[in-house]
């Protein structure tokens, strides 16, 4: 055994006795309902959530391609991170704020209000089979680096992430996940993109254009092809990290934030991250194009350059892609294990008992998580096709939001027809021909998808699809309970839904139930949007026949209370404990059996109005301000 060996081994050991420590005690403290488990009760803050995007970006796969393009292109390299980071620029501004606000756990419950059934159905198994290809992609990416270093064969190495990985997500859900990326993505950030970066310029100088290639180090492209149909070139990697943007992580990554302006900041934060550690991975890249220039394969890039440095900075660097590998299958693991208790646990088979559901996602964790290591092990070919296919369902995701978010004119009938196209090109282009050789599958997908979409939903278009209530009858329950929410104050689709957690968990109710009996509140004349397009459709507000409905449906002492402090009875309480201090919203939750959901929707509402401050970092916390304080001494002991 090598000295280098000896380090690796060591610190692989150390390091993942304290993410599973760490896991085990985030765990213990955070995860005890099956939302808290999903999206962390809406808790994540700006940081949180830019780490764990960035978690993502800085992977096993990912990190040593960064280091082979900058080795092939120079600094024309970065465009594949940078690739990544216009795609983050993209939801940043369109919709990463869309889905906070939409309310909805999953992509699919969103797309069964928009597509129906049929549609949630159809990409949910997409869903689940695109994280199944990229969490044994991120795991073949690392598996020959990580066995290499420690002297084991890559299977491994392969295996012994995927327990570790699956492990800890098992002990905490997206607590854990978030609580390990955060070391995980420090120590990577701190290592690979500081100290490597720092070691190579105090040895070596600045790299030296006279003994590198002709153009190497211009910016921005370097030698790296801009308009070609396939990768590498600028165009495509825009394209294909366009589509990878839209899979399930980042809608739960986006889902899991406090509000929204905190899911904004984060992705903010997301693009600063990725376009920066673009430029630093391809700059490491030119440095062992002019130190290392006869290498046989560029992909050997980053693990030769560990030959050269000192040892313990080379294990430090090995043992930052097996964190780096970690932190991005964890959230995969998750947002696939989200599918299954949401769509599959909760939606098909009616389950609504916390610690029933709590054994699914546990259960499905383990099995999701080993199956995706028994196709990095043992069907190496199969995974490619997946990943083909992974990569491919991301051009449809990317049309049903464009479609949701601004044009509107999807149906049920134009989602399955759009997907089944996607499918087959796909399936014809890059798995029976080799033709994506010649042209990258997704320059066919994208427009395929969108033709496909918008012409079978235009020629299958219902023109009745939403029912209004018939003249002299009420709304519903779920109405009911809709209307007297919004004349309490929450009055977007993100907080209503948040607020009405406990019911509707109780009667077996998603987002997408929500949404619909909006629709047809909209419909009957009780409510308005205030857009038919963009985020703001998803802010609603009374009409005099919605105000007229909610009050005959609340007490008297209720009305009285809104009408004369604009809080109601819920709110009034929650306030009330706040008296001798500052209060965790965890602590609250366990002590008053409430899911950390609705306290999140309460803090944020009585935030917003500024009647309490809420911080905090890890778990949130929250105190009244003067003006809250006044409210309740007026109003709880006159």
């Amino acid at each position: 055994m090598t000295t280098s060996q000896s380090w690796m081994i060591g610190i692989t050991i150390l390091y993942i006795v304290c993410m599973v420590i760490l896991s085990w005690y985030v765990g213990k403290k955070t995860t005890r309902d099956e939302t808290e488990f999903m999206i962390g009760g809406r808790e994540f803050t700006p940081l949180m959530t830019a780490v764990g995007n960035g978690s993502i970006l800085i992977s096993g796969g990912y990190l040593p391609s960064i280091v082979m393009y900058g080795y092939m292109f120079g600094m024309g390299g970065m465009w594949f991170y940078l690739g990544w980071g216009t795609g983050a620029l993209v939801a940043w501004l369109c919709w990463a704020g869309f889905w906070r606000t939409s309310g909805a756990v999953t992509p699919t419950e969103w797309f069964e209000y928009r597509y129906g059934r049929g549609g949630r159905m159809g990409i949910t198994v997409v869903i689940l089979l695109a994280s199944l290809a990229i969490l044994g992609w991120q795991y073949v990416g690392c598996g020959s680096i990580i066995g290499g270093a420690l002297g084991i064969s890559s299977q491994w190495a392969i295996l012994l992430v995927g327990i570790v990985v699956t492990l800890y997500v098992v002990l905490g859900g997206i607590w854990a996940a978030t609580a390990t990326d955060l070391v995980q993505f420090t120590w990577v950030l701190t290592v690979v993109f500081m100290a490597l970066p720092i070691y190579l310029l105090a040895k070596y100088g600045w790299p030296q254009a006279a003994l590198l290639p002709d153009n190497f180090m211009t910016l921005p492209f370097g030698t790296l092809p801009v308009v070609r149909f396939i990768v590498p070139s600028v165009l495509t990697f825009l394209m294909m990290h366009q589509s990878l943007l839209n899979q399930s992580p980042y809608w739960a990554r986006a889902a899991g934030t406090r509000n929204l302006k905190a899911c904004k900041k984060g992705w903010m934060w997301t693009v600063i991250i990725a376009y920066s550690t673009g430029v630093v991975g391809a700059f490491v890249g030119v440095y062992v194009r002019q130190l290392l220039p006869n290498l046989e394969q560029p992909t050997q890039a980053l693990g030769s350059l560990l030959n050269i440095i000192p040892i313990p900075l080379a294990a430090m660097v090995m043992a930052g892609l097996m964190a780096a590998t970690m932190s991005t299958c964890d959230i995969y693991l998750v947002s696939g294990v989200n599918q299954l208790v949401r769509d599959v646990a909760q939606y098909f088979l009616k389950i609504r008992e916390t610690r029933k559901l709590m054994q699914w996602a546990k259960w499905g964790t383990i099995i999701y998580g080993m199956l995706s290591v028994v196709f990095a092990i043992v069907w190496a070919r199969g995974l490619s096709l997946l990943f083909a296919f992974g990569t491919g369902i991301g051009a449809p995701l990317f049309i049903f939001y464009l479609d949701s978010w601004l044009l509107r004119v999807g149906n049920q009938k134009g989602a399955i027809s759009s997907v089944a196209a996607s499918l087959l090109t796909v399936l014809y282009w890059e798995i029976l021909t080799t033709n994506y050789k010649t042209v990258n599958t997704l320059w066919l997908v994208f427009p395929i998808s969108l033709i496909v979409l918008v012409v079978v939903s235009l020629l299958t278009k219902d023109r009745d699809a939403v029912k209004a209530i018939p003249e002299g009858k009420d709304p519903d329950e779920l109405g009911i309970e809709i209307l007297k929410t919004m004349y309490k104050g929450y009055l977007n689709t993100g907080l209503i839904i948040t607020n009405l957690t406990k019911y509707l968990a109780g009667n077996r109710l998603q987002a997408a139930h929500v949404h619909r009996e909006i629709d047809v509140l909209e419909k009957s004349g009780y409510l308005e949007r205030e857009g038919k397009r963009l985020i703001r459709q998803l802010y609603l507000r009374l009409t005099d026949k919605g105000v007229a409905a909610a009050q005959r449906y609340m007490d008297q002492a209720e009305k009285t209370l809104l009408e004369e402090a604009g809080i109601d009875a819920q709110a009034l309480e929650f306030m009330k404990w706040l008296e001798n201090g500052s209060l965790s919203l965890s602590d609250i939750s366990v002590q008053k059996k409430i899911y950390m959901m609705e306290l999140s929707a309460l803090s944020e509402h009585l935030a917003e109005r500024g009647m309490v401050k809420v911080f905090g970092q890890g778990r949130l916390r929250v105190e009244l301000t003067e003006e809250g304080r006044a409210l309740v001494k007026q109003f709880v002991y006159a």
